[in-house]
């Protein structure tokens, strides 16, 4: 009888051991699989998600996102609507106060300008096509981004916005993304590492693919300051679950006619900026 017991009773205390084993090692395993600055922290009521704080503290300088003439929209749209749900210091800046034109023709108003902004946590550059190469030669603004980084938390760009980024001499010897067009060409100039990444970090320098790429490196800074469950409170908040309706966006994914066409109509406007000479891009914009 008492083995009869016995067996009965291991039968009843298994699942209990099983149960708790298995809580054990999704904890486990969540806390260990966290990515280096992963916040492990988890909210569980309104208060916390609303009282909790970026780490490290960008709001104290805020974020700056420099606009111009030319760039894309998105790539500075993006991350503002993205910075500003999740309640972060955000401002666009110009080299002159005013308005800016993006290249589809929308007019943004700027009151901030690049001699008013000495200090930043977090600077962000947007990219474009010609409008961005312009500002690769523009050595007021290269200045500007090379004193913002000297003190920035992180330094950041946006599909194209890496050429402005490289120009300054800022990512020689990094890992970057960038958009596809003559991506290696274009990286390998600035002394850049192209990975092909949709966003990439090295050190605090981050940087994304092109234009969408813009909202997922966003994203990826708020995970980063925030965590995960704060980063898809902000996902819920400007209901981010893309679901294109056609497989695309990279060269690798589209159908090679048309990223062959696509690379020759952006090779007929910018292939002698790709091309020219390293310390002379200048002369190589509309010859």
């Amino acid at each position: 009888m008492n083995k009869i017991y016995l067996y009965q009773f291991v039968l009843r205390i298994i699942p209990i051991i099983m149960l708790l084993l298995f809580t054990f090692n999704s904890v486990a395993s969540e806390k260990w699989s966290m990515k280096d600055g992963e916040k492990t922290d988890r909210i569980t009521n309104m208060e916390e998600l609303m009282s909790l704080q970026p780490n490290p503290n960008v709001n104290i300088n805020g974020i700056g996102i420099y606009v111009y003439d030319g760039m894309y929209s998105l790539d500075a749209l993006g991350p503002h609507q993205i910075f500003k749900s999740a309640g972060l210091k955000t401002m666009l800046i110009a080299k002159n106060p005013g308005t800016i034109t993006a290249s589809n023709g929308l007019v943004i108003h700027v009151d901030k300008s690049i001699d008013e902004i000495d200090t930043l946590d977090i600077l962000l550059i947007p990219g474009g096509a010609t409008g961005t190469a312009l500002q690769t030669i523009d050595q007021d603004v290269l200045n500007w981004i090379q004193r913002i980084d000297e003190n920035s938390v992180y330094t950041t760009s946006v599909c194209t916005g890496a050429w402005i980024l490289g120009a300054t001499g800022l990512l020689k010897g990094k890992n970057a993304s960038t958009h596809w067009y003559r991506a290696k060409e274009m990286m390998g100039k600035y002394g850049a590492k192209y990975t092909g990444k949709r966003w990439t970090r090295d050190g605090k320098y981050w940087t994304s693919a092109g234009v969408t790429g813009a909202m997922d490196l966003s994203l990826a800074m708020v995970n980063h300051l925030f965590g995960k469950q704060y980063t898809q409170a902000v996902m819920l908040d400007i209901e981010y679950d893309p679901a294109p309706p056609v497989v695309g966006g990279t060269p690798g994914k589209s159908d090679q006619t048309i990223a062959t066409l696509m690379r020759d109509m952006y090779d007929f406007f910018m292939i002698k900026f790709v091309r020219c000479p390293p310390g002379t891009p200048g002369a190589c914009l509309f010859d």
